[in-house]
Order: structure tokens, then sequence, then C-alpha cells
């Protein structure tokens, strides 16, 4: 059954056919080989992924990027980037990052922040006298931010696969997000200083940075009620609302503003936001009940198991020889960094292949006992996996972001190489922080009881 479902699942891989296809027939190829009824069994496991309460989060948070994008916040945001970063070398490239950090805030994906805030950026960089492609790669790079500053669907999908708590593991990715943005920056400013690059200003600083304050000041109190709402006050209040409630409460306020404030936002708008919102929403519940279908096949085949148990042994092997140098304790966390080194490049080269929502899906049934075993954190570890995977939205051949960017930017894939490598050395490097320093991840979630 097990070889099956594999063999079937990379065949078609390899034949290009979409991903959420190669789970569903696969699946099936499996459960028509063990003679199990697979029509009632998918419909089952299709039923219960999507009655999962935390899913419902997912399509308020596409459609209230979209109307927050479509009303006008994505300028909005850019101009106060632009405004608080002055005359600094790599100005325009550091707003870049900025405004991707924030509207990843509120759009919740990677390949969203990198068109809207792309878009606009990159011919404004190459005219300020940045190449195209170093502007594009960033743009790329700088969207990764979205999949992990909350709220996060990559995250979300974990949680709900996991039976985790969403409000936790969004707060959890919260400080490894701003991690990349920050080394993303330095290596932009470096990039600009050595080629005498500023972002060139009119009028007076103060003045134009109290505008643009004024105009963007909605969007950030939005920012705010999703981030404060859910973690609270750390020390003065609780959270008034789940992850999903959040979302609900973005959408409203993302109406009001589109509306009655920044005024971009059309009743003739609605239609094509919902329908698209909708489509999006569609594609999405399929992948998951695929996913669900392709996760409960391999769970039955113990394979999830079968990985556990060949790491943890690999690991053992491995120290066997030093194992009388050790105490206990240390031999203990020996074996446990040498599987989560083995694992993070496995799950490198997987990121290379899949985008990081199906890998996760696919995944999170599988390296989730992993981290149990080995004692970890949860949260810990989830955030870890996912900014493993995340790092593969830039990385070639399947880069969703790094393709989306591609076309936004009109710049050939091959001129982008030299500089994604420059970025993902800084991804890599909170990659390992985020490893080797669990606080990363696990003290924002400790306010939320």
């Amino acid at each position: 059954m097990t070889y099956i479902l594999l063999i079937t699942f990379f065949v078609l891989l390899v034949l290009d056919v979409p991903v959420v296809f190669c789970m569903l027939v696969s699946s099936l190829a499996a459960l028509l080989y063990a003679d199990v009824n697979p029509l009632m069994m998918a419909l089952e496991l299709s039923r219960n992924m999507n009655s999962l309460y935390p899913m419902v989060a997912v399509p308020f948070f596409i459609l209230a990027g979209d109307l927050m994008n479509k009303g006008g916040l994505s300028q909005k945001v850019i101009n106060l980037c632009q405004a608080m970063m002055g005359q600094m070398p790599g100005g325009l490239a550091m707003v870049t990052t900025n405004a991707s950090m924030f509207f990843g805030a509120i759009s919740g994906s990677s390949s969203a922040t990198c068109a809207a805030i792309g878009g606009v950026m990159i011919p404004a960089m190459e005219k300020e006298g940045y190449e195209r492609s170093f502007a594009t790669a960033l743009a790329a790079c700088s969207g990764t931010t979205g999949a992990l500053i909350p709220p996060s669907m990559v995250l979300l999908f974990y949680a709900a696969i996991t039976g985790m708590s969403v409000e936790k593991i969004f707060m959890a990715g919260v400080i490894p997000g701003l991690l990349i943005g920050t080394g993303l920056i330095a290596v932009s400013f470096l990039y600009a200083r050595k080629r005498n690059l500023k972002l060139k200003q009119t009028g007076e600083f103060l003045g134009h940075l109290f505008s643009s304050l004024k105009e963007s000041v909605w969007a950030v109190i939005l920012v705010c009620i999703i981030f404060f709402g859910i973690l609270g006050i750390p020390g003065v209040t609780k959270g008034i609302f789940t992850a999903t409630e959040a979302s609900a409460v973005a959408v409203v306020y993302a109406l009001f503003i589109g509306f009655f404030v920044y005024r971009q936002l059309k009743v003739r708008d609605l239609p094509k936001i919902f329908v698209g919102a909708a489509k999006t929403t569609a594609s999405l519940t399929f992948l998951i009940s695929a996913s669900g279908l392709f996760g409960w096949v391999l769970s039955v085949a113990f394979l999830p198991e079968a990985i556990t148990s060949g790491l943890l042994n690999g690991s053992k092997d491995l120290v066997a020889p030093f194992q009388h140098l050790l105490t206990d304790v240390q031999a203990f966390e020996v074996k446990k960094y040498a599987v989560l080194i083995a694992l993070n490049i496995a799950l490198l080269i997987i990121g290379m292949f899949l985008d990081a929502g199906p890998a996760i899906i696919i995944l999170a049934p599988i390296v989730f006992p992993i981290g149990q075993q080995l004692g970890m954190d949860n949260y810990h570890f989830g955030v870890m996996v996912v900014t493993n995977l995340v790092i593969g939205l830039v990385t070639p051949p399947v880069g969703t972001t790094l393709f989306v960017a591609s076309g936004v930017g009109n710049v050939k894939m091959a001129s982008l190489i030299p500089y994604i490598l420059k970025f993902l050395w800084v991804m890599i490097l909170v990659q390992v922080l985020i490893i080797f320093v669990p606080v990363l991840t696990t003290w924002l979630p400790s306010f939320i009881k």
C-alpha cells in the first residue's frame, strides 16, 4: 500500500501534474489496492478536515487582504515606510522589506505580499538606480515574511492539522519573521552603501512623515487589532478574540475603511473581490481535502512512525562510538540535534520542489511526532518546520514566490539567482537561530493562557 501511494505520487509529480491531483490520485490508487472503498473514505475524511474550526479563518483573511489591497492599503503602507526611511542608504530597499512585513501582517500570504508590494516598488527602485534583478529578488525574499508574521496561512494549516493553538503558533512566528526582515534590510543597506544609493525625497522630512502617518494610521490600527486582539497586552489584559474571530473582525474593518475612510472601495468592486476570494478559498479547500486523505493513508501505512524511528535509530548509531565519553543528558542532546539537522536538510530539499502550503499539509502529520519524541516545545518545532519550508518559496525549481516576483518584475529567473543567494544566507542563519535558540519562538506564546 505504501509503495503504491509513494510511487504513484512521485510519478505524477515528475509528470508535472498539480500537487493536489498527485495526492488525490495516489491516495485513491493505494485505497483500491488495499480493497478499501475509496469514495466513502474520501468523503468522510474530506468532511472532517473541512469542519475544523480554525479553517474558517482562511476565507476571511483572504477576503480581508483583497479588500485592503483594493482599498488602497498597499500604497498607504509604502508611503509611510518611505517617509520613515528618510535619506538612509538603501532607503527604497528598506521600504520594500518593511512594507512587505507590514502588508504580510494583513494578507497572511507571501505571494500576495510579493505581488502587492513588488508591483509598486520594483519599478521605483529601478528608477532610483537599483538593478532590476536585485529589486525583484528583494521583493521575493521580503514577501516570505508574509508566511510567518500573523496571520499566516501556512502556520494556520500546521496548527489545524496538528491540533495546536492557532493563536499561540501565530505569536511564535512573529520574532522569526521580524529577524528575516531585519536581515534582508541589513543586506540591502550594504548593497546600497556600496553603490551610494539613497532615497530621494522632496519636502520637509517631519512634515512628510506626519502626513504619511496620518493617511496610514487606519492600516496601522488594523495590524494592532489583529495582533493585540489575539495576544492581549502582556501583563495587563488577555486577548479578546481567537484567530478565527480576528479574521472576521478584519473583514468588517476592511470594508469600513475601504468605503468610508480611504473611499477607494466601490460597491461595484465587491462582486469581483468576493468571487476572487471564493475561488482562492475553493482551491485551498480542495487542497486540504486531498491532503487529509493523503495523510490518512500515510498514517494507516505507519509511515510517520517508520520515519521517526528511522531518524532516532540513525542518531543512536551516530552517537554510539562516543557514548562512553558523554553523560546521558549530553548523549540525548547530541542525538536530538543530529536528528534536527538531518530533518532540516530534508525539509530544505523538499521545499525546493513543493510549495510551502501543500508541503506543510502533507508533512505535518509525519514530522509532528518527531518533535514530540525529541521532547521539543510544539510551537518551537512547528515554526522551525514552517520557516524551513518558507525558504523553499524563493529557491528554484519550484519557488512560488520567486516565480511571482519574476513575473511582477518581468525578469528572467537566471538573473535573480545571484541576488537570491545573498538573501538566502540571511534566511538560513535565522533558521539556525530558531533551531538552537528556542526562546525566539516560545516567548510570545507564553503570554497566551
